[in-house]
């Protein structure tokens, strides 16, 4: 599979034609499928490639590397969309449906977010009426909707309603998109990733059979909860490829570059604007590969792992490319020399299954209301005085007293992150001896935590912020210095002409 990756990226894939024309060329899904990129992690009795996990992390490294709207194709489907069925469908629909997805015959994909509510599922205002005979009725909407009009099958998530009329909590339903009811909504123009659309959807009286569910009624949040999961691993992997490229070329331009100062890699200031950058990528690198041993080998995986994977992961990769577009100049700044694609493409990561602050805050909840429990994710790593005495101090932080919600929610903020360094600080500190760029990484790793946790500290007691009133009333006297500058200049129509449409 990587070798078929490497030579199509070579031989037939057109990044920049795909970025302008915000579409894939007709052979690409047909010439994935053909390579059983389709159906990475789904049995072999279904017609998948069944891969551990220690594999498939490969595939999506390899794919982040190429282009990202290629690994978000197959990651939709591979993360969002299969799991839901292959774990929660029931055996008849799985035996019918899964072949068809694996063979990338048919897509699938997941439809959680809406218009009010983004990654937060119990948001979800979508209604499922259970009818007498078991069947169901939906209605509601969904927005961001990756595939959402290219996809044959959608994992819908909608609130439940039983024939009592109770609420019964979050369903899942796999729905047939032909079903009559489901109707597609216009793509949205974004900044980056244009290939893939997102949509929104409509569900007006969308009746689903009984066998449609999945899992129990009132359980869809188990299956929504798989989905993301392993979402947060891929984007963390796919987004750890393009830092490898952007550096790889980063580090051509700079052997190659002659400035003032002599050779630009030799310049001091960019060696360590590099070495940061690799042990940034180093330590990703080592948090993925640990996530996937560990899910391999049976072994529970801590949630706060998959939240430093998705944290850390994508911001610090998003970094290592914004990094990589300064260091090349102005040849960073050409749309053509990859790099600033992925600086386009990749930003989403950082907003992709819920923004870094909103999730960092969740975290960092979790850990304030069960820090014993996050403490005990240390007790298998051996780590040195130094190392356990910063674990003791974040531990000592979440005994913080704070008055009222904003300073809770700072204070969430800060533990969340600390939380993820502290993970990233372990793991790094048990590969130190395996070379010296791995010590590196592991002091970096270590330097990286102190700094923040010292930050953390010093901040104490909480610096009292202006009201959310008083911010509005502020940036609302803006339009006193700017001016309205709203554009209402008609652009292109894309709708039927009046005269020509259906009366």
């Amino acid at each position: 599979m990587l070798d078929f990756l490497r030579r199509y990226s070579r031989e037939q894939l057109d990044s920049r034609r795909m970025d302008e024309r915000r579409g894939f060329h007709l052979s690409l899904i047909p010439d994935l499928a053909q390579a059983g990129l389709f159906g990475l992690q789904v049995p072999k009795r279904y017609r998948g490639q069944e891969l551990p996990h220690s594999d498939t992390i490969k595939v999506w490294r390899q794919a982040g590397a190429i282009d990202c709207n290629l690994l978000i194709l197959l990651a939709v489907h591979n993360t969002l969309g299969v799991p839901p069925v292959q774990h929660f469908a029931r055996e008849e629909v799985r035996a019918a449906v899964l072949p068809e997805l694996a063979q990338g015959r048919r897509l699938v994909t997941s439809a959680v977010s809406e218009p009010s509510m983004g990654s937060n599922v119990r948001a979800i205002t979508s209604t499922a009426t259970k009818r007498p005979d078991g069947s169901y009725v939906i209605n509601g909407g969904k927005q961001w909707i990756s595939l959402g009009n290219d996809a044959h099958h959608v994992n819908l998530f909608a609130r439940l309603t039983d024939e009592n009329g109770q609420d019964t909590g979050i369903t899942g339903f796999l729905v047939d998109t032909s079903t009559p009811g489901f109707v597609r909504g216009p793509e949205v123009v974004t900044l980056g990733l244009k290939a893939v659309p997102q949509n929104s959807l409509s569900l007006e009286n969308l009746h689903v059979p009984a066998e449609s569910l999945l899992g129990e009624e009132g359980k869809g949040l188990v299956a929504a909860k798989t989905a993301f999961t392993q979402g947060r691993l891929m984007l963390a992997t796919g987004a750890l490829g393009a830092a490898m490229r952007a550096l790889e070329m980063t580090q051509r331009f700079a052997r190659r570059r002659e400035v003032a100062t002599g050779n630009l890699a030799e310049n001091g200031r960019i060696q360590q604007i590099i070495a940061e950058s690799v042990a940034a990528t180093q330590a990703v690198e080592m948090l993925v590969e640990h996530i996937a041993d560990r899910l391999d080998s049976g072994r529970e995986v801590p949630e706060p792992f998959y939240f430093a994977a998705k944290i850390l992961g994508c911001e610090l990769m998003w970094q290592v490319v914004d990094r990589c577009v300064q260091l090349l100049g102005a040849r960073g700044f050409v749309d053509t020399n990859v790099v600033g694609q992925f600086y386009r493409d990749y930003r989403l990561f950082r907003i992709f299954e819920g923004t870094t602050e909103a999730i960092t805050v969740y975290l960092g909840s979790m850990v304030l209301k069960q820090p014993q429990q996050f403490l005990s994710i240390f007790d298998e790593f051996d780590l040195d005085p130094a190392l356990a005495e910063y674990v003791d101090r974040v531990d000592k932080l979440t005994t913080t007293t704070t008055t009222g919600g904003q300073q809770r929610h700072i204070l969430a903020g800060q533990i969340g992150e600390l939380a993820c360094w502290a993970i990233l600080s372990a793991l790094t500190a048990e590969g130190r001896t395996r070379s010296s760029m791995h010590a590196h990484t592991a002091s970096w790793s270590e330097q990286q935590l102190a700094d923040k946790l010292r930050s953390a500290e010093e901040s104490r007691p909480f610096v009292e912020l202006p009201t959310a009133d008083e911010l509005a009333r502020h940036i609302g006297d803006f339009e006193s210095s700017i001016g309205n500058v709203e554009q209402r200049r008609p652009g292109i129509q894309h709708d039927l002409d009046l005269l020509l449409r259906r009366g």
